[in-house]
């Protein structure tokens, strides 16, 4: 997870800019019934508070956690800061080449919104899909690593409410960059061939899923076509 921008802390009660960033600041999973009891008390947040929960800075210090304990994570949010393009079309006698890069920076991605085995209605469905990435780092009582990519599973929104509020454990780096197309073509006497590829790469350092998109969107398609155009 991203460490939180801990000079931008401060309290959601003073005002906040538009296009920032807020939450809770959350330090690590909880390991025992003993460190629950004996943390802050977090029951606003979830009725069911259980080891491998994710545990919430009590920031005014009051020995709860609410909404008071909310702090600005980021600067910024997932509309980014800065939207870039770069281009490059080069032609040497018959032969041309393009390139277009497109991208995004000072951004983040919440991933707090995904619940494996709850329904739209909250209730339980075994029905989906477990994403890689869930099955071989999340809390469980044969793998209690209090750093473990996603917290206890749960099979309602009640059973998980605590560990889907927006805190800094779900917070991730969304910059981008896609290698949006490419164009190489040749000219003959009466024609041009050509060959193009689109969406052919991204590189971020988020990889669970395209950077640009939400996790349950349909990826793009990298596609190739090759033409030619004929001339008379």
């Amino acid at each position: 997870m991203d460490e939180p921008a801990y000079p931008y802390i401060w309290q959601t009660k003073t005002g906040k800019p538009l296009n920032t960033l807020t939450g809770y600041v959350a330090e690590g999973l909880f390991e025992s019934e003993q460190e629950i009891a004996e943390w802050p008390d977090q029951s606003q947040l979830g009725a069911s508070i259980r080891p491998g929960d994710i545990k919430y800075r009590d920031v005014d210090g009051d020995g709860q956690i609410t909404s008071e304990d909310q702090v600005m994570l980021s600067p910024y949010n997932s509309i980014p800061r800065i939207q870039y393009g770069l281009g490059l079309n080069l032609t040497y006698k018959r032969l041309d080449f393009g390139v277009f890069f497109n991208g995004s920076a000072q951004r983040k991605i919440m991933i707090n919104n995904i619940k494996p085995f709850v329904a739209d209605d909250g209730t339980v469905t075994l029905d989906k899909n477990l994403m890689q990435w869930i099955a071989d780092s999340h809390w469980s009582e044969s793998n209690p690593d209090p750093h473990a990519g996603y917290p206890r599973l749960g099979t309602t929104s009640a059973d998980v409410a605590n560990n889907m509020v927006a805190s800094s454990y779900w917070m991730r780096n969304g910059n981008f960059i896609r290698f949006k197309t490419l164009e190489v073509g040749y000219t003959f006497p009466y024609c041009r061939v050509y060959f193009t590829g689109d969406n052919l790469a991204v590189f971020s350092p988020f990889k669970l899923w395209d950077p640009e998109l939400s996790w349950n969107t349909y990826p793009l398609q990298r596609t190739f076509n090759i033409g030619v155009q004929f001339t008379f």
